[in-house]
């Protein structure tokens, strides 16, 4: 466990633990390693002497985390950090609203404001596709991809032809899936 040191830190975990365990139970009180006569004198400490407490440095107080929730929340926080960054690179890159839409679920507002945040400039009208021998090799990379995550397909694909906006990679990914 970690020590707590700082009283102001010590000061609001008093006080969320006078307020919190309110309706505990004594198994919940036990655990947290206070009984219900503390817990019921802590609650009638007026807020100079809870504040005196807090600075006490006699009063151990100490912060347990549980390892698997902890490691599961760290991840939890990669993937979105992780799905923000993609969504950035789509912005950034060129894809369109309706992609954003269909891949992030962004509206269309939203989509236009971020891309005008990142100065991700987009022409406006139908996009100019790359001749037919290039479209063929974008598509057989597509196919090449087996991830199954759309995100990732339309990243991986952006890599392999960076020079081409991913709106212009999704239009011959449909064209040619339409075909098919």
């Amino acid at each position: 466990m970690l020590p707590l040191l700082d009283p102001q830190l010590r000061l609001v975990l008093l006080n969320h633990v006078a307020m919190r365990f309110t309706e505990a139970g004594p198994a919940e009180l036990s655990a947290a390693g206070i009984d219900t006569e503390q817990l019921a004198r802590l609650r009638q400490l007026s807020a100079l002497d809870l504040n005196r407490l807090a600075a006490m440095r006699d009063l151990t107080i100490r912060v347990a985390f549980d390892a698997a929730e902890l490691q599961a929340g760290l991840g939890a926080l990669a993937r979105v950090n992780e799905a923000k960054a993609l969504e950035v690179y789509f912005i950034r890159n060129g894809a369109s609203w309706q992609m954003m839409n269909a891949l992030f679920k962004i509206r269309q507002k939203v989509t236009l404001k971020r891309r005008r945040e990142c100065g991700a400039w987009r022409p406006s009208g139908r996009l100019a596709l790359p001749d037919h021998s290039k479209r063929e090799r974008i598509f057989r990379v597509w196919l090449a991809i087996e991830d199954p995550n759309p995100r990732e397909r339309y990243y991986r694909l952006h890599q392999a032809f960076p020079r081409l906006s991913i709106a212009v990679l999704d239009a011959v990914v449909r064209e040619f899936e339409a075909d098919q």
